[in-house]
């Protein structure tokens, strides 16, 4: 391998890797993905592990992560008992999939937990307290809606859809605070 590709590639490997590590998937799940994407040819499991230099059953783990959020598909080769993956590389579509498997469930249950904390709150007795509680919790549910609005508009756009929508975002000004 050239060089500067080697570079290219160990710079990703460490970028995916720590950004993995950041959404809780572990740093090798992000370090397989890289050596998968910047791969022309499907990988086996072998492969993987002899280029990051870690355990198969290190790599195991993590395909199996990185394959329930859509971002890696297995495949067969004709007479080879083992099991090759490509790396999906279509970031929306794997942005997709990563919220509808993943996100969204988590904020509807989340969700769930602030609104019967809220019907908590509002039984309490009058107090500052509650008036502080409920006033909070009002703002986080209103938080919590607006979120789940954002998921739910961009897993129903396309992809050049939510493009054109992001531009035009970028060319209006923002207010300041105070004004």
């Amino acid at each position: 391998m050239d060089e500067k590709l080697g570079s290219a590639q160990g710079a990703l490997i460490q970028a995916l890797g720590r950004q993995s590590a950041f959404w809780g998937l572990g740093k090798t799940a992000g370090e397989m993905y890289a050596v998968l994407y910047l791969s022309d040819e499907p990988l086996s499991l072998e492969e993987v592990a002899r280029s990051l230099k870690v355990t198969k059953g290190n790599i195991s783990i993590a395909i199996r992560q990185l394959e329930q959020l859509g971002m890696v598909k297995r495949s067969r080769k004709i007479g080879d008992r083992r099991v090759f993956f490509t790396a999906e590389t279509d970031f929306w579509q794997i942005a997709h999939s990563v919220l509808e498997l993943r996100h969204k469930p988590e904020f509807a249950e989340t969700f769930t937990m602030v609104n019967e904390s809220y019907k908590y709150a509002e039984q309490a007795k009058p107090s500052p307290e509650k008036g502080i509680a409920v006033e909070r919790l009002q703002a986080l549910q209103e938080f919590y809606r607006l979120i789940d609005g954002i998921v739910e508009t961009t897993l129903s756009m396309r992809p050049e859809q939510l493009k054109r929508i992001i531009k035009m975002i970028k060319i209006i000004p923002l207010k300041e605070k105070g004004e």
